[in-house]
């Protein structure tokens, strides 16, 4: 199945078709979203698994009277305009009168489609089963066994609205995941792109079949704290839960974000940022209401400097909305989408080297939020956690349970490496480096 999308206009005209509909004297915004994904499972070295899935939705929401109404529809037809009006009046009329957040009028912000590959949005299942068998021949010429996904496609989505706004654009992603497993331990590694021909299947074969060769037979190591050295992996999923937990607007005004602004709370080397400009992030232009999505720099130099915002935080603080929200309405707020920590000059051996005793670690697994306000999450290490003595990595230990502030242990940051690696996150995807930290506590 052929993963290239609908055209701009094809998928304006679609949201047109149902502004159409509306009842006069109410505004309405249509969100049309044309997803068209394929997907290669394998595992023991096989391909088990291959599926592909093309999808249309249609979004309408209705604001008259005080009363606001959603609907969402997913659709065989291009032709479902009148059911949908229907069931979005009728939810309007039974909701609550109040104060309803109404379609943004437009900000001339162009639709520009830097997460946008030809390239990724046309491969076939052969491309994908001949990466796979790539993956899986490394791993058996070392007596391992591959696991994992490749996955490729494209996601289409137009705005149309009675306040005059018309946004389309469109992304691709692809992403390789491969788990390979000896006797006695296993490895973990990943690749993320819009672009698939930016997806190196023979480096990370190599990185996670070396990794999982060295993960054999780990023993136990007592919990305390330790200095840490986190794969891109592990410091992605930190980054993600501290904008889950305190980069948004709706946190800071709710008394429940981490942010106090101009004060340092992190290391002077540490600058955090959302940004959309980056292509690896496969990034849309616009956001869930058709704001335009701006770069935002969250924490400058190891100061708290900016959240992100959208329309309903615009109107609680009078801080304009970075263009981050969600389908409104919502009660979460805006979120950050394309986090990225600001690159270093250090790698992964010259960490090591520096660590007398410490932890190297691959990822997080089963993570957690405990505390928001002083950004606490517990989770597991995953796939490769290695004890480090005198710059040494000596052998590999058994997974450990942490509980750790963010904040705190971004305040001890010894290094940060040059590279960074763009990983998925749960609201877009987000750009990390090797980083060494002073401490870090396990409790078992």
């Amino acid at each position: 199945m052929s993963t290239e999308s609908r055209s701009h206009d094809e998928m304006l005209a679609l949201g047109d078709a149902v502004l159409a509909r509306v009842p006069a004297g109410t505004e309405a915004e249509v969100t049309v979203t044309e997803s068209a994904m394929a997907l290669t499972r394998f595992a023991n070295s096989g391909i088990h698994q291959n599926v592909a899935d093309r999808t249309l939705r249609l979004r309408l929401r209705l604001v008259r009277d005080g009363r606001s109404g959603v609907a969402e529809m997913q659709v065989a037809s291009d032709d479902a305009g009148d059911a949908l009006v229907k069931s979005a009046e009728a939810i309007r009329s039974h909701s609550p009168s109040g104060e309803p957040v109404k379609p943004i009028s437009p900000d001339g912000g162009a639709d520009t489609e830097a997460g946008y590959c030809e390239r990724t949005a046309l491969v076939t299942p052969e491309e994908r089963a001949d990466t796979v068998a790539a993956i899986c021949a490394g791993a058996d010429s070392l007596g391992q066994k591959a696991f994992g996904t490749f996955e490729t496609g494209g996601t289409s989505i137009a705005m149309v609205s009675t306040t005059g706004l018309r946004r389309a654009a469109r992304h691709t992603v692809a992403e390789l995941i491969a788990v390979c497993r000896g006797a006695d331990g296993s490895a973990y590694g990943a690749r993320h792109a819009s672009d698939v021909s930016h997806i190196d299947a023979v480096a990370l074969i190599a990185e996670v079949t070396e990794r999982c060769a060295r993960n054999q037979g780990a023993d136990a190591t007592e919990p305390g704290t330790y200095e840490v050295v986190l794969s891109p992996y592990a410091v992605a999923e930190m980054l993600q839960y501290l904008g889950l937990m305190g980069l948004g607007g709706l946190a800071v005004a709710e008394h429940r974000s981490f942010m106090r602004f101009g004060e340092r709370l992190m290391s002077e080397s540490v600058t955090i940022s959302d940004d959309v400009r980056r292509p690896e992030l496969a990034p849309f232009p616009f956001d869930g209401e058709g704001s335009t999505t701006r770069p935002v720099t969250i924490i400058d130099h190891g100061v708290c400097a900016a959240v992100v915002h959208d329309s309903v935080t615009e109107a609680r603080s009078g801080e304009p909305t970075t263009g981050h929200s969600l389908a409104q309405p919502n009660s979460e707020g805006p979120f950050p989408r394309y986090l990225c920590m600001e690159n270093g000059s250090g790698d992964d051996a010259s960490m090591v080297a520096a660590c007398t005793r410490g932890l190297l670690i691959t990822r997080f697994w089963y993570v957690r939020p405990v505390h928001p306000l002083t950004t606490s999450i517990t989770g597991m290490t995953r796939d490769g956690t290695f004890l480090i003595e005198d710059g040494r990595v000596v052998r590999p230990v058994r997974d450990l349970r942490f509980t750790q502030s963010i904040v705190d242990s971004l305040a001890d940051v010894r290094s940060i490496g040059a590279e960074r690696r763009a990983c998925r996150g749960y609201f877009g995807a987000t750009l990390a480096p090797w980083l060494h930290l002073g401490h870090f506590t396990f409790s078992s």
